[in-house]
């Protein structure tokens, strides 16, 4: 069976459903969007120029479900239509791995930038903590002569970067490892890049509750006050796993990109370089192994 909607009062509507569960007007107006295409497979003009739509049924159920679910249990939007964009791509994701985030396209450019200084070398590139593969499926996706090892230490984050890897037609240059950090690889490479966890679990209550309660802790949290502990342990190792001249890109927290600098330089890394995200945030640090 076929329901009419008026879809300019249906958006209207349902978009105040989230305003007056305490969601900011713009954040319910772009997740409503979402939820109209993903579901009932409008585009945006579709929403902006047709007033009616005939609905099916089912597919009305499944919507107002998913509203009701965001509006009660606060689970991320990316999580209930199993999709998220980077870097304009649609990666599947579920509660196994972290949404990716726009911050962490500035990882991948800046990968892309150093990537390009090896010239027409076929490079190995590790990616460690790959979670939805977002970062290490878009390298292989940009980046010709290239082998790329992505690690986990989940199993199931794994089994959605590899779905990810052949969704985007990549698979074929990239080799999926689970590993705790570089424990499991024996390979060395000439570029190493991280987004790894690096919120001070003590911080937890400071988060929205779409991220403390839904994306998966073993991804966010540090056990340590300052969040050095991942960046600690990729440094140590990755002074074994690099070749000479080869670098390593990580991504940081808010404040910590002094300190990551400081254990990079007394780990005899050179040339290091930090970059801020458009948010003027110290994003991206850069370094190169020359011992």
């Amino acid at each position: 069976m076929k329901i009419s909607l008026n879809l300019t009062e249906f958006k209207k509507s349902s978009v105040n459903k989230l305003t007056d569960a305490g969601f900011e007007k713009t954040e319910a107006l772009a997740e409503i969007n979402i939820l109209m295409e993903e579901i009932f497979q409008l585009t945006c003009k579709d929403i902006l120029t047709n007033n009616e739509y005939f609905a099916e049924d089912y597919l009305l159920q499944r919507f107002n479900k998913a509203l009701s679910t965001r509006i009660i249990d606060r689970i991320p939007m990316q999580y209930l239509i199993n999709k998220a964009y980077f870097m304009s791509e649609s990666f599947y994701v579920d509660q196994n791995v972290l949404i990716p985030r726009p911050e962490t396209e500035l990882l991948v450019e800046k990968t892309l930038e150093i990537a390009h200084t090896f010239d027409d070398k076929q490079l190995k590139i590790i990616d460690i903590g790959t979670g939805s593969g977002c970062i290490a499926c878009m390298v292989a996706k940009l980046l010709n002569n290239t082998n790329i090892i992505a690690s986990d230490i989940s199993s199931k984050a794994l089994e959605i970067a590899k779905f990810n890897a052949d969704k985007l037609s990549v698979s074929h240059k990239i080799s999926f490892i689970n590993s705790d950090i570089l424990q499991n690889i024996n390979d060395k490479a000439d570029i190493i890049v991280s987004n790894p966890p690096y919120i001070p679990l003590s911080d937890k209550d400071n988060l929205q509750d779409e991220v403390k309660n839904h994306e998966p802790q073993a991804a966010l949290f540090t056990k340590d006050p300052e969040g050095m502990e991942y960046y600690i342990k990729i440094i140590k190792q990755s002074r074994y796993k690099l070749n000479m001249g080869g670098y390593i890109l990580l991504e940081s927290g808010i404040n910590q990109a002094s300190n990551i600098s400081q254990l990079l330089n007394n780990a005899g890394f050179i040339d290091i370089r930090i970059y801020n995200d458009l948010n003027s945030i110290e994003r991206v640090i850069i370094a190169q192994y020359s011992q």
